[in-house]
């Protein structure tokens, strides 16, 4: 059966469909959040492998804190850019995606352009599992041009 490659964001719990968009593996998409405790933005860049495997390719913060990284990985590079902390050429593989909504605003997906508010997907607290996948044509056609539900 024909099929087309894309990310979903399903509860974790029970695994209901949130989010679906179409998206080639190769294709980056980026996780945006605040940090708990320095209260700045972080970027976490991440691609979808060619086996669907998600991987993390570069991170992009303001300043250095708790959890924050002050080395780059073997092979990768860190760089002061325009104020900004940058670790690129990072490989580091991730596979399915969890994470729990932040009640912090400023927690969302960035998808083929598109900004999607990860509270507006589900409550602050839930956790979610996103993933590379490979959908049946069908299922597309049958349930529309994006398969998402907002609260």
């Amino acid at each position: 059966m024909p099929a087309f490659e894309g990310l979903e964001v399903r509860e974790w719990r029970t695994g209901r469909l949130l989010y679906f968009a179409r998206m080639p593996a190769g294709s980056r998409f980026e996780v945006q959040f605040i940090h708990s405790v320095e209260r700045t933005p972080v970027r976490e860049i991440l691609a979808a492998g060619p086996d669907l495997v998600i991987y993390l390719v570069e991170t992009v913060y303001e300043s250095f804190g708790a959890g924050l990284p002050t080395t780059a990985d073997e092979g990768a590079r860190l760089v002061l850019e325009d104020g900004k902390i940058r670790i690129t050429g990072l490989h580091r593989r991730i596979g399915e995606l969890v994470l729990s909504v932040s009640p912090v605003p400023g927690h969302a997906l960035v998808v083929s352009g598109e900004t999607v508010t990860l509270a507006d997907l589900a409550r602050p607290g839930t956790a979610l599992s996103v993933k590379a996948v490979r959908a049946p044509v069908l299922a597309f056609l049958f349930r529309g041009r994006c398969w998402w539900m907002r609260r």
